[in-house]
């Protein structure tokens, strides 16, 4: 039994029967032909996000998690421009999301912690997640 939280991802206020990890939508983007959905487990004491970019159809291109066990994260939109997505979660510093045009093949589909992606044998990696190097106080 999977006890994991799922929200029931809606379409203009219809069900569309596809459901993703978390208990609660936290914000939403449209690039292009595609969407950037994340979602948290709602629990700002062990948060995590779960970051999805989906197609006009609503068919998972990629996905991943941000976590860190024991860390407290809330999420804080920062700046959106283009493919280009910054926010804040843990209270440390800013991360960005960067969403490629053509996937990048990943063995294993694996990526460096405090991010994880579900294991696929040749992952197809659309989204990248990665600690900006530009901060701001």
């Amino acid at each position: 039994m999977n006890d994991e939280p799922r929200v029931q991802l809606l379409l203009q206020g219809h069900t569309t029967g596809r459901k993703l990890k978390g208990r609660q939508l936290v914000d939403q983007y449209s690039t292009g032909e595609r969407y950037i959905l994340i979602t948290s487990d709602d629990n700002p004491f062990d948060e995590v996000l779960h970051i999805y970019l989906l197609d006009l159809e609503l068919n998972i291109l990629d996905e991943m998690n941000l976590s860190q066990p024991y860390t407290p994260g809330v999420y804080e939109a920062f700046r959106h421009y283009g493919e280009h997505l910054e926010f804040r979660f843990f209270s440390e510093g800013i991360w960005c999301l960067k969403v490629r045009s053509r996937p990048k093949h990943a063995p294993l589909n694996l990526d460096q912690y405090p991010v994880s992606r579900p294991i696929k044998l040749w992952g197809q990696q659309y989204l990248s997640l990665q600690k900006s190097k530009n901060q701001v106080a």
